[in-house]
This record gives C-alpha cells, sequence and structure tokens, in this order.
C-alpha cells in the first residue's frame, strides 16, 4: 500500500513482532542482508543480534540458527518483514530502542552493544548501496550514457 510519502507500513504490527516475537528477521529494500533478532537467553548464551545473509526459505533460518544456537531448539515465535525505509527511520520511530530493551539483560548486559554494532553495519550496508547506485555499480541505468 502507498501513501503519499511512500510505502506506508503497519507500524502498530511491526511493534507487534519487535515486542513479542522470540526471534525475527527484517530484510530491506536496498540490500540482501537481514537484521536477525534472537531474543532468547540463558545462563549460558545471550540474545544474538547480527546482519546475515539472505536464505531462500524459513527451514534454511531455522537450520542457520539449530547451527548457531543449538542450546534453544525451534523458536516459539518467528516473524520476517521487510522494512522500506531507511535505517535512520527505523530508529527515529524507536525500533532500534524496542530492540535494545528485548534483548537487555542483567545476566548479558552487551545486549547493546550488540544492536548497535548491528545498526552501525546497517547504516553502512545502506550507504555503500546508495553511493554504488549513484556511481552506476551494480546498476543499470534507464538511460545509458554517450
Amino acid at each position: 500500500m502507498l501513501s503519499e510519502n511512500g510505502v506506508l507500513i503497519d507500524l502498530f504490527e511491526v511493534r507487534r513482532v519487535v515486542d513479542t516475537c522470540d526471534v525475527f528477521t527484517v530484510g530491506f529494500r536496498l540490500f540482501p542482508q537481514r537484521l536477525l533478532v534472537d531474543t532468547r537467553f540463558n545462563a549460558e548464551e545471550g540474545p544474538l543480534v547480527s546482519v546475515v545473509e539472505p536464505v531462500a526459505t524459513v527451514e534454511e533460518r531455522f537450520f542457520w540458527l539449530g547451527q548457531k544456537r543449538p542450546r534453544f531448539g525451534m523458536p516459539q515465535r518467528f516473524a520476517f518483514f521487510i522494512w522500506p525505509h531507511s535505517i535512520a527511520m527505523l530508529e527515529e520511530l524507536g525500533l532500534g530502542e524496542r530492540i535494545r530493551g528485548r534483548c537487555r539483560s542483567a545476566l548479558w548486559p552487551q545486549g547493546d552493544a550488540q544492536v548497535d554494532e548491528a545498526f552501525s553495519q546497517l547504516r553502512a550496508l545502506e550507504r555503500q548501496t546508495v553511493l554504488d547506485a549513484i556511481r552506476g555499480r551494480n546498476c543499470h541505468t534507464l538511460w545509458p550514457r554517450r
């Protein structure tokens, strides 16, 4: 759905996913990498927030999670959504802070640092993608140069 300001998102639903899913993945329109957030933790292992490569199916993602975090088994609630706007807008709307809140624990105080690192990587990917488009790298123009 489109609005006069671009793609319209259901922010209530996005917040619900961030607040209730134990594992969720966010895709972006400018680059293929995903933000994976696994809020589960125990005494031996903390939450995971990471920029990951895309996979073809949810089964592949579950397999990846099983390899990376075998202590936790299958997630109870898993979601995937596409964020159609900038990383800055994701943060401005408070979703970055909501993710930080989901990954905070007295047992694992490094949760904030993981979120900060992931968002730093996402901003760098977004910037590089925009620069590549401006420079004509990995892009095809409608009007070729003469």
